[in-house]
């Protein structure tokens, strides 16, 4: 009987230890992704509208519709080569971005 508590124990013991080393590694991981999200909040609320210029590949995603991933990192690369977008309208200058994504999302977008 006494090598069954021992072995629970044991076993409690293991599993605080791997959840504290989860935390350990993870949560300031997830602190960070909260960051990201407040600081992508402020490039929305205050016209309702994503700043092109400003915003990184995962607000550009989950903000515009028909746009991914992919999508949106071709948009801030295309951003990075030639420099900021003068008007919305240049981004059908990106690849994978036409006319009728534009047409969905120019209600969502800035240039400011």
């Amino acid at each position: 009987m006494n090598n069954y508590h021992t072995m629970t124990f044991k076993n409690i013991l293991l599993i605080g230890l791997c959840f504290a080393v989860f935390l350990f590694f993870f949560g300031s991981q997830l602190s960070h992704a909260d960051e990201a999200v407040k600081e992508n909040s402020s490039l929305i609320a205050s016209t309702g509208k994503i700043n092109i210029n400003e915003a990184d590949a995962n607000l550009i995603a989950q903000t515009l519709k028909g746009v991914g991933i992919k999508k949106a990192q071709a948009i801030v690369e295309y951003r990075q080569t030639y420099g900021d977008f003068a008007n919305i309208h240049e981004l059908a200058e990106v690849r994978g971005i036409g006319s009728a994504t534009l047409e969905k999302n120019a209600h969502l977008l800035a240039v400011d």
